[in-house]
């Protein structure tokens, strides 16, 4: 069978715009590095606490957590810098006869199971020092406490009126307490 030239050059005028156009060309290399391209993020600055409650009550407000009628009994803050920026912060709601636990961290709040006793007393955050407020008042002593453990960041728990700061690393632990109220050392 004989094939007219028209078709021919029709086919190879085809062939070069899809080859031109990148349809029919030769596929690129995979990349070396395995096709994965490192994406080099800031690490999260974290929240304070007053940050982290200002968008759990946004986020109450709008339906997405529900905490109307609940009392705040217990917060607990994971490694916390001196400037009241923590990593994750939890707070123990009591809802009724229920203990509930909401965790904030890079994924916003979320409600959480935690089989842990709640205190019986009320947390007022407007009766006492934010975090970031006892932290900046009483940095001398939290740092005396830090430098010889070569910690950068502390846990800090406060339920009952107190706050306890926890201080961890490799070399050891320390814990300091103090008024929720007035920031004064507990010895």
């Amino acid at each position: 069978m004989r094939v007219p030239g028209g078709v021919l050059a029709l086919l190879a005028a085809v062939c070069i715009l899809c080859t031109a156009c990148g349809c029919l060309g030769t596929t690129s290399p995979p990349p070396s590095s395995g096709g994965i391209t490192p994406v080099d993020l800031p690490e999260p600055e974290g929240y304070t606490l007053t940050e982290a409650l200002a968008e759990l009550e946004i986020l109450s407000v709008e339906g997405g957590l529900n905490i109307t009628g609940t009392s705040m009994r217990q917060v607990l803050g994971n490694r916390v810098t001196l400037d009241g920026r923590a990593d994750a912060w939890a707070i123990g709601l009591k809802d009724g006869d229920e203990a509930r636990w909401l965790t904030s961290g890079v994924t916003g709040w979320k409600e959480t199971t935690l089989r842990v006793p709640l205190p019986e007393d009320e947390v007022n955050m407007t009766g006492i020092l934010s975090p970031e407020d006892l932290l900046a008042g009483e940095e001398e002593t939290i740092r005396s406490a830090m430098a010889p453990l070569d910690a950068e960041t502390v846990d800090l728990v406060l339920a009952e009126g107190v706050y306890t700061i926890h201080i961890r690393s490799d070399a050891g632990v320390e814990s300091l307490a103090f008024r929720a109220d007035t920031g004064e050392v507990i010895v």
